[in-house]
């Protein structure tokens, strides 16, 4: 089992952990009021060192990527990164991807559903795999932009969503990316081990001096489903066809060919008949269980009440529609996402 450099950090802290595709994530650190309370209101700090790194070179990387993943890569700006997902000859989902153009570089993050093994062998020899030589840590929260200012500098609130920048940390080179799934600031940092301790230190004595904490990953999983973002970790395991996903978003059709595109573009001919949607329980506070049509579930606390994601006939996949399930309970489908991230209040050209 892989385990994370920096494991005695969250341990420390009262981390527990759990294995998961041969990996081991620290899932809670403190009670889940407490995590959920730091990113809607302050900022959270999480290891997120069991997602697969590579550096791959630009003049094979643009070729090599564009014809493993579903999105555009020609077509990633300087600086930019793209979001998209790696599939299987089925054309069902294997991973979802982050990709950084940085120059004369590719950066390519995979969060996968498969063990390492399986999505290093898909990788041309010029990969250069980063997972055991660096961390990734996420900063996450309303005040998530406090943190990476006091630590590299007022240029980072400049960046725009899905963007990387170079900074310095103790005279060695780390990955800032603006990126994020909760809905709140968020940015992961790409640093080497020679370096991972002092930058945790660092980054958690500045996120508790903005009334933050360290926390587990269950509580992104969470806060993706209440912000409406995907995670393949749920849905992406329990439906894995992008298309009834709602991933079409990350697909570029127009290309030739990718891994898994066939299936896919046949699937899409033949029209689909499923599709997810959101839902939430209409008998007050009663919990949503994963299991018939329901593939994601989490309390809202900001709506006081369960929320979940439904596969359904396309014909009843829409907001408004009350839906007995079967397991016998009602709900209700709603418009995703069904909160207002407080970050979107914050206007960082004016900080």
């Amino acid at each position: 089992m892989r385990l994370s450099p920096l494991r005695t950090k969250p341990a420390a802290l009262g981390a527990t952990f759990a294995e998961q595709h041969g990996r081991e994530i620290a899932t809670r650190v403190a009670g889940r009021a407490g995590e959920y309370a730091a990113v809607r209101d302050a900022v959270g700090l999480t290891d997120f060192s069991f997602v697969q790194a590579f550096r791959v070179p630009e003049e094979k990387g643009i070729d090599l990527l564009d014809a493993l993943v579903a999105g555009n890569v020609p077509r990633i700006r300087f600086g930019r990164v793209l979001h998209t997902f790696l599939a299987d000859d089925d054309g069902m989902l294997v991973a979802d991807c982050y990709i950084a153009n940085n120059d004369r570089e590719f950066i390519f993050l995979c969060e996968s559903i498969v063990p390492d093994a399986e999505i290093t062998r898909l990788l041309d020899p010029s990969f250069e795999d980063l997972t055991g030589s660096h961390v990734l840590l996420g900063v996450d929260g309303l005040r998530a932009w406090e943190v990476v200012r006091e630590i590299f500098g007022a240029n980072v609130l400049g960046l725009p969503y899905l963007s990387v920048e170079m900074y310095s940390f103790q005279a060695r080179s780390v990955y800032l990316f603006r990126a994020g799934k909760t809905g709140e600031f968020g940015y992961l940092l790409l640093a080497p081990v020679s370096v991972a301790e002092a930058l945790f230190d660092k980054l958690h004595e500045v996120t508790q001096k903005c009334g933050g904490r360290c926390c587990g990953f269950d509580i992104h999983q969470e806060l993706r489903l209440e912000g409406r973002f995907f995670n393949i970790h749920a849905e992406g395991r329990r439906v894995r066809d992008p298309l009834v996903l709602g991933l079409q978003w990350m697909i570029d059709f127009d290309k030739e060919d990718f891994r898994g595109a066939a299936a896919i573009k046949q699937r899409r001919a033949a029209g689909l008949k499923q599709k997810l949607v959101g839902i939430t329980s209409i008998d007050g506070r009663r919990k949503l269980a994963p299991g018939g049509e329901v593939v994601a579930t989490c309390f809202s606390d900001v709506l006081d009440r369960p929320l979940g994601l439904a596969v359904l006939p396309i014909g009843q996949a829409y907001s408004g529609l009350d839906y007995r399930l079967a397991s016998g309970q009602t709900v209700r489908t709603i418009s995703m996402p069904p909160i207002l991230p407080k970050s979107l209040k914050v206007k960082l050209d004016e900080v």
